[in-house]
């Protein structure tokens, strides 16, 4: 039994890292970074940003909604998705004395230290998931009528949202470094680079062929 327990946490670890890490398609980090960047470039452009390019705000946008889904898959209630991170960490907890990582058993307090830093961002998650089930995946009547009563009814700020899904990867990177010493390298760094790259450009282009315009 106990070898069968590690291969199944050793397996469902494995599917986690990809959720985050996978180039194809994107996975969480490369979607928090793209985020994230655009995010930053609102900050240094201020409104100037959609003259540079207007379709920047569709992009940002988009980027938020595929966020907010990504998460969604990983923090569902463990009752109605066993791929939820709360079931992993379950699955943890039921089967701890049966793992083993690479210093040992894992200690008794570090899944519930794992699930309190999670259910630290409880009204997070909340509102993602009211979001999904109400309006992006299901389309309720009141916000039929009125689709932009859905960010009234379930507020969210942006940097609460990034602290969450830091805190979804940061509780895998700890499974994965407790396992093997190692964990994943992602692109998160290039994904930003990418993007301020080519909002650079985008503004230079705008500059050369729309002389005046961003002034």
């Amino acid at each position: 039994m106990k070898a069968a327990l590690q291969a199944n946490y050793e397996a469902r670890l494995s599917h986690y890292a990809t959720l985050l890490h996978a180039t194809e398609p994107p996975g969480l980090v490369a979607k928090l970074a793209v985020y994230r960047q655009l995010l930053r470039q609102r900050e240094i452009h201020g409104e100037k940003l959609w003259k540079i390019e207007p379709t920047l705000y569709l992009l940002m946008h988009s980027a938020e909604i595929d966020l907010h889904l990504a998460a969604a898959r990983l923090l569902e209630d463990p009752g109605r998705s066993e791929g939820s991170i709360f079931a992993f960490i379950k699955f943890c907890v039921t089967n701890r004395a049966h793992l083993t990582w690479k210093a040992g058993t894992p200690p008794a307090e570090i899944f519930g230290e794992q699930l309190a830093r999670l259910e630290g961002h409880r009204a997070t998650i909340t509102a993602i998931m009211g979001r999904r089930d109400r309006f992006f995946a299901h389309l309720d009547k009141r916000y039929f009528r009125d689709p932009g009563r859905i960010y009234v009814d379930f507020p969210l700020e942006e940097e609460a949202v990034i602290a969450l899904v830091n805190a979804v990867i940061a509780v895998i990177t700890e499974h994965q470094w407790k396992l093997k010493e190692t964990a994943s390298f992602h692109l998160a760094e290039f994904v930003e680079i990418g993007v301020d790259n080519m909002v650079r450009n985008l503004e230079a282009g705008r500059r050369q062929n729309f002389p005046g315009q961003l002034e």
